[in-house]
């Protein structure tokens, strides 16, 4: 006379999840004992009890638990408790045979408790808008629904947005923000748990301090009489921002003027001609109607030497 088989739900499990455990008897007589705590400290508590014995009542309630007995799928002498797991505790289930005292039982734990804030707030541009991404690796609740407050500042009013997504993403409209305004946002996750503060980002352009040309020797021979390097811009805001756009313009008198964006920034040498000066002018332009806009706009010169010189010099 024993407990013959006796399982509940596997893996991570967090508050709301239901639970399903079950407990099978050859002696037709079992009995469920629950108890409660909260995670830490661990105390246990008797919520209820259920005795049950083949014949008997087939279902019984008790304080959110649901108990039924010789189920139609689970055959004879079987129970089945189902309930949803509460936020921050722990809940001991002992399954025990009435005839023999045998016993069987699990803890089942609100992994949310453990769970930490959202990290590596992060901001990325592109033409429609801008995505807000986080890490959330110290999280085991697959049904976390996160909650995103963007916040902008301004010298005449204070503007809040807020999202909801159960992804650790979330993409924002350009049309939902505005131009010149300076926004941070923060993601609260699991239990509430709220992150830091991301770092400022903006739709307006940012200014230009300075360019600056790096020059590098290609490694192929110079063909059709071009420059024996290859030039690329380091440009220098006057603040940090992530992937903002440019449209820089490369000119001399005899090719004339072409344009291109920041991921364009290197040209070269078979593109460049040796005796050439080329005039790069660097203006920002709006993340995201990737409109030029005519703010620091900075400007300067390449001349490329001929290729039988050592290194190519610039001005």
């Amino acid at each position: 006379c024993a407990i013959t088989n006796f399982q509940c739900t596997d893996g991570p499990v967090c508050a709301g999840d239901r639970i399903e455990c079950s407990c099978t008897t050859n002696t037709s007589t079992l009995q469920w004992n629950i108890s409660y705590s909260e995670v830490e400290p661990l105390i246990w508590n008797m919520i209820t009890e259920a005795y049950f014995s083949h014949g008997a009542d087939t279902e019984k309630y008790s304080y959110g638990y649901n108990f039924t007995f010789n189920t139609t799928y689970t055959g004879p002498d079987t129970s089945i408790l189902t309930f949803n797991l509460s936020q921050s505790e722990s809940v001991l289930i002992i399954c025990t045979d009435s005839n023999d005292g045998d016993t069987e039982h699990t803890t089942v734990t609100d992994l949310g408790y453990y769970a930490k804030a959202p990290t590596n707030l992060t901001t990325t541009f592109n033409p429609s808008g801008v995505t807000l991404q986080w890490e959330d690796t110290d999280n085991n609740c697959t049904s976390t629904v996160y909650n995103v407050t963007v916040i902008s500042c301004s010298c005449t009013s204070t503007s809040v947005l807020t999202y909801n997504t159960s992804k650790t993403t979330i993409h924002i409209n350009s049309s939902d923000l505005l131009e010149n305004v300076t926004y941070a946002y923060t993601v609260r996750g699991w239990n509430e748990q709220q992150g830091n503060i991301s770092e400022p980002f903006t739709l307006a352009p940012i200014e230009v301090m300075s360019i600056t040309i790096n020059i590098t020797n290609t490694t192929d021979p110079c063909k059709n009489n071009s420059c024996c390097a290859n030039v690329t811009l380091d440009i220098i805001l006057a603040s940090s921002h992530p992937n903002q756009y440019y449209n820089i313009s490369l000119y001399n008198s005899n090719t004339g003027l072409s344009s291109y964006k920041i991921k364009e920034t290197e040209r070269t040498g078979s593109e460049l001609k040796y005796n050439e000066a080329y005039c790069f002018t660097v203006t920002p332009m709006s993340n995201c109607t990737e409109m030029p806009i005519d703010i620091g706009t900075s400007t300067t010169e390449y001349q490329c030497q001929p290729p039988e010189n050592a290194s190519p010099g610039f001005n």
